[in-house]
C-alpha cells in the first residue's frame, strides 16, 4: 500500500503523460469505431438525448460526432499545445469525465461486457488526473502565468 501513496506523490515526466494519454485516446477512438460501425452485431446508442428523441439519421451523426470530438485532444496532447491555464485545464477534466459517463449510459446495454462498460471506467482516469492535479505537462502549468524576477 504504501508504493501505492509513493507512486501518487510523485508527478509523471510530461513525455509519460503525453504519451498516455494518446494511448487512452486511442483506445478510446478505436473501441467506440469498432463497437458502433464495424462488430458484427453493432452496439447502438439510445434516441434520448438531453430529453429530446432523435432520428436514426440524426444518431448516427452523434455517433461520429461523439468518436470525432477526442481527436482534438489527441492532437493537442501529441503537440503540447497549451490553451489554458491550471485551474481551466482541471476542469476541463471533470468534465472530459462528466462526458466519458454520459456516452458510457447512452449506449445500449448488451448481454456482453461491452464498450459501456470499458468507456465507464475509462472515466475514472481523468477524475483521477483532476483530483491529484499531476497530469497536466510542466509547460501548461505555467501557461498564462507572468513571471517577475525580484533582483535584491
Amino acid at each position: 500500500m504504501l508504493w501505492f501513496i509513493k507512486i501518487l506523490q510523485k508527478r509523471p515526466s510530461d513525455k509519460t503523460i503525453i504519451v498516455w494519454r494518446i494511448i487512452f485516446g486511442l483506445i478510446y477512438m478505436i473501441s467506440m469505431y469498432y463497437n458502433l460501425f464495424i462488430q458484427e452485431n453493432p452496439n447502438t446508442l439510445e434516441n434520448i438525448f438531453f430529453w429530446q428523441e432523435v432520428s436514426t439519421n440524426t444518431l448516427t451523426y452523434i455517433s461520429y460526432f461523439i468518436i470525432a470530438i477526442w481527436i482534438v485532444p489527441i492532437i493537442m496532447w501529441a503537440t503540447n499545445i497549451c490553451v489554458a491555464k491550471k485551474s481551466i485545464m482541471r476542469i476541463v477534466q471533470i468534465i472530459f469525465g462528466i462526458s466519458l459517463f454520459y456516452i458510457s449510459s447512452k449506449i445500449v446495454e448488451g448481454p456482453d461486457l461491452d464498450v459501456d462498460a470499458l468507456v465507464f471506467f475509462m472515466a475514472f482516469l481523468p477524475f483521477f488526473a483532476w483530483i491529484t492535479g499531476k497530469c497536466i505537462t510542466s509547460k501548461c502549468m505555467k501557461f498564462g502565468e507572468k513571471v517577475t524576477k525580484i533582483r535584491v
